[in-house]
């Protein structure tokens, strides 16, 4: 299955110009990593129900299907995701990608089925643990790079501006050295859910002298350059990827000798953490930093921070404890 699978994900890409639904659906997604990611899932989809690559006649013959039929096909897919003990998410994830495929062959008229309403989602936690890491792990990690080196000076810009502005991991590996402005104390972002829109964050005078040394290292920078690049060799000079800057943390927290796992997320939630920490839980500051869209979430956050369940398991024990 692995094999037949991965055949069928290297013949997509040539099949893929072909097969106007899918196309249209990749099209409508802005995020490189949304499209493999859909294109992924709904290879695994037809590789798992039909043991093929998903061919213009095969994706006809899907969408000639009634909605019971297509029900039907999707609920068998998703008891084999079941049996093999897919993880939740990994489930809603592949299910959502077979959705968002029917939903766009609706709206071109490809097909009249909608399986939607009985297909129903499993239930995920979210933010289970936003803690991160504490404030003194946070500085033991800044010590870390040598600031006598060109890559440790990038070491060093990179973990402050993600410890001190809660940024996502794709918000830093995209910034270009247009996106930084030293006068005014802000860097550009694109922010999850934008697009190409841009929004300004203010960084410290800190982080600010931490960029302007990792660029002095560099010679002429063109304005669409990286602001952070590759130091590996063979990639040097290179924008610095998502997956680098996830084992550059990892590597760090070995050498602080960290016990938890730790990555360019983790650090995000730090920084939340910190925030709330530092602001006295007011949620509504501290929504201005992480940008989330609901405050519900930061909610979360806070009760993670202040482990009120904790709380009031303890004061059970100690009325317990007085009542035996």
């Amino acid at each position: 299955m692995a094999n037949e699978l991965a055949q069928i994900q290297g013949e997509i890409q040539s099949v893929a110009p072909d097969l106007d639904v899918l196309v249209m659906l990749l099209q409508d997604k802005r995020s490189e990593n949304t499209r493999r990611a859909y294109q992924n899932d709904v290879a695994q989809f037809f590789a798992s129900v039909y043991r093929a690559t998903p061919s213009p006649e095969l994706l006809q013959q899907f969408f000639a299907q009634t909605t019971a039929q297509m029900t039907a096909q999707i609920l068998r897919y998703k008891a084999e995701l079941l049996t093999a003990k897919r993880a939740e998410a990994t489930i809603n994830r592949r299910i959502s990608a077979i959705k968002s495929l029917i939903k766009m062959a609706r709206r071109v008229g490809a097909t009249q089925a909608n399986p939607d309403e009985a297909l129903d989602s499993e239930k995920v936690i979210k933010y289970r643990d936003t803690r991160g890491i504490t404030a003194e792990q946070a500085k033991v990690l800044l010590r870390l790079p040598d600031r006598s080196t060109p890559k440790g000076r990038r070491d060093f810009a990179l973990l402050l501006i993600l410890l001190e502005n809660a940024l996502r991991r794709a918000e830093v590996c995209t910034l270009q050295r247009a996106d930084f402005e030293p006068e005014s104390a802000r860097v550009w972002i694109v922010g999850k859910g934008r697009g190409t829109q841009k929004q300004a964050v203010t960084v410290s005078r800190r982080c600010v002298q931490a960029l302007e040394a990792t660029l002095s290292d560099r010679a002429e920078i063109a304005p669409n350059a990286p602001l952070f690049v590759n130091f590996h060799r063979g990639y040097a000079e290179k924008r610095l990827s998502e997956a680098g800057l996830y084992f550059l943390i990892r590597d760090y927290a070995k050498q602080a000798g960290f016990d938890v796992p730790l990555s360019p997320h983790r650090l995000r939630h730090t920084a939340i953490t910190m925030a709330l920490d530092a602001s006295g839980g007011d949620i509504r500051k501290v929504q201005r930093l992480s940008r989330h869209v609901k405050m519900e979430t930061l909610r979360i956050y806070d009760d993670n921070r202040q482990d009120l369940q904790g709380e009031m398991t303890s004061s059970l024990s100690r009325l317990l404890e007085e009542e035996t």
